[in-house]
């Protein structure tokens, strides 16, 4: 049969199973010094970036996607001053850190600055305008080398990263040594959280292999999962902390946090965190059976 249109991206869940996005149109295209990568006008989710061949965020859903990232931690911590975001070229983070009244300073490190600007001029719904916010610093180079100059004192760490793909920068920012070095620029009181692949048991390898390098580093860790429907299956999250065990985080408490950001949450609240929280029977021992702690001397990308 025909496909009724002259396009698609094909996104490979596992070896037999393919998830197909048609393309109505090709904003840009090219390869910058880092990655491969295109923005493109799916037929069923709008704009959307893709790197490396798959789907990054898209414009009908990245609110799920980015409010699942952000909003669990920023409910955890008593106030939310200073965040440093690893990752997050399109914005989507961003201007949801803008509306938090208690915000002070952001720090994104992006390894990709032509893709930046390329998500400026063509994701407008996804940034809106908050690189131009005075509390906000971009920086670009390698992750781990801008880490390392920041002073520390983070209440919040975010890493909206790309998919770990092989061959890519990405797998080096998911190992432990990675995380120590994240862990030694939060506050006392510090949350970090990091999307960790797809939640999926039939495949829990990359998400079950976070978690456990996470809880090799921290002393409170919640996976944690939620359906981004342009992904094609649910996605998996790790919050960690040393200093706030995420067990303490009540549906009142997620309200009231909720109730003083600046602009009302799209897809999350308290009775989402207790659905993203828990987690299906056979994907908690899908978890606890697979994985590994993930090292430099031994990185680990997504199956492709």
């Amino acid at each position: 049969m025909k496909p009724l249109w002259d396009k698609q991206i094909e996104e490979y869940l596992g070896p037999a199973e393919c998830h197909v996005h048609a393309v109505r149109s090709v904003l840009v295209t090219g390869r910058t010094a880092r990655q491969g990568f295109e923005i493109v006008e799916l037929g069923g989710y709008g704009r959307a970036m893709v790197i490396e061949g798959r789907v990054q965020s898209t414009e009908a859903d990245e609110a799920a996607y980015h409010e699942a990232l952000l909003l669990p931690g920023y409910c955890l911590l008593p106030h939310t001053r200073r965040v440093l975001c690893l990752g997050g070229a399109n914005g989507g983070v961003l201007h949801r850190l803008c509306a938090m009244p208690e915000l002070t300073s952001v720090v994104q490190l992006d390894i990709d600055p032509e893709l930046h600007r390329h998500s400026l001029t063509h994701l407008p719904h996804m940034h809106r305008g908050a690189q131009l916010d005075p509390r906000c610093r971009l920086e670009f180079g390698d992750p781990r080398t801008l880490l390392g100059q920041q002073p520390g004192g983070f209440d919040l760490v975010l890493a909206d990263l790309p998919d770990a793909v092989e061959g890519s920068p990405t797998p080096a920012l998911f190992t432990r040594e990675f995380y120590r070095q994240i862990k030694a620029r939060l506050g006392p009181h510090g949350v970090f959280v990091t999307q960790a692949g797809a939640a999926s048991f039939l495949d829990p390898e990359f998400f079950a292999s976070v978690a456990h390098t996470l809880r090799s580093v921290f002393r409170h860790v919640l996976p944690y999962t939620l359906t981004v429907p342009a992904y094609g299956i649910p996605w998996g999250f790790v919050l960690a902390s040393d200093g706030l065990d995420p067990a303490t985080l009540t549906e009142e408490l997620i309200e009231r946090r909720l109730a003083e950001l600046k602009a009302e949450p799209e897809c999350y609240d308290a009775a989402t965190h207790r659905h993203m929280t828990a987690l299906p029977l056979r994907l908690r021992r899908a978890l606890a059976a697979a994985g590994r702690v993930i090292s430099d001397a031994d990185t680990l990308a997504v199956r492709v």
